[in-house]
């Protein structure tokens, strides 16, 4: 183990997915297209190709980090993303970040790592699954059909932008849990091409995400709901051990209050654009500007 260049490496991966969440809600909020014409817009954008290449250095950094030190010492290095993104985003969209989203991205750093400790996070012997891999993606398919299908028809951006988190970090969840069955020997092709969709679709959902409601509550979700979504099918499909420690049970549930707390925050929190002279305008969260 080498705790030192695991954390170094958590924080290069957590530099890359902020840039990447921060350049997807500057290129995202400037579309009107929605669905899939949406993805065609940004893919002729080039900071939004940029932003997939620094999610992809991102995960490889964060995998070089798993490998030099172990899963409590990276997960909560990662949780800095969301800091490194409020400004970031700011800087992009000539704003500067309020106190009410720095409380919420302080209640998200905190809170976080509490419920991702309910992740197990070593290898035990493995329990009888509970569900196949079939019903574990019709129950998400089902669940992430809901949570885009109500931030249709929601009409206030940022709840609609909070659905459309949930239901983009439920199916890059099952992308992952995907990927750990396949490291495993457990996936067959449907259930590698119910991955790829998963992530297709993942990546359909948090472009509306990040267009409707700003960065920081989407992103905050999405690191909550994907590595809950994957342990999840860990637990219940591979079956893996279930944490039952009464002490991290209790600060988890304490986490997921203190997180849900800073997800409102930065779904309320305004920013403000910076103007040569007279009064700031008021923005949506590190989205498009409207006058007071």
């Amino acid at each position: 183990m080498h705790p030192v260049l695991a954390v170094g490496l958590a924080l290069a991966s957590a530099v890359c997915y902020a840039a990447s969440a921060a350049l997807q809600h500057h290129e995202a909020s400037q579309q009107s297209a929605t669905g899939l014409g949406l993805v065609r817009a940004l893919l002729r954008r080039p900071l939004w190709c940029v932003a997939v290449g620094a999610s992809l250095a991102g995960a490889l950094l964060h995998l070089g980090a798993l490998g030099a030190g172990p899963l409590v010492l990276v997960q909560p290095v990662g949780v800095t993303a969301l800091v490194f993104a409020l400004p970031v985003g700011a800087r992009l969209s000539g704003a500067r970040v309020g106190a009410r989203s720095w409380v919420g991205a302080a209640c998200v750093a905190v809170g976080l790592p509490a419920v991702l400790g309910l992740v197990p996070h070593h290898r035990a012997l493995p329990r009888a699954e509970v569900l196949s891999y079939p019903t574990a993606v019709l129950v998400v398919g089902v669940l992430v059909a809901v949570a885009a299908a109500a931030g249709v028809l929601v009409r206030r951006p940022r709840p609609a932008a909070v659905l459309f988190a949930v239901g983009a970090a439920m199916c890059f969840g099952l992308a992952s849990g995907v990927v750990r069955a396949l490291w495993l020997g457990h996936a067959g092709p449907a259930v590698v091409a119910a991955g790829l969709v998963a992530m297709g679709c993942g990546v359909v959902l948090v472009q509306h995400a990040y267009r409707s409601g700003g960065l920081g509550a989407p992103l905050a979700v999405l690191n909550l709901v994907d590595p809950l979504t994957a342990a999840a099918i860990g637990v219940l499909v591979l079956g893996e051990p279930l944490v039952a420690d009464p002490l991290r049970l209790a600060l988890g549930a304490v986490g997921v209050a203190v997180t849900t707390a800073g997800v409102a925050l930065l779904s309320s929190a305004a920013v403000h654009a910076r103007t040569p002279a007279g009064p700031d305008v008021v923005v949506e969260p590190l989205g498009p500007a409207r006058t007071p």
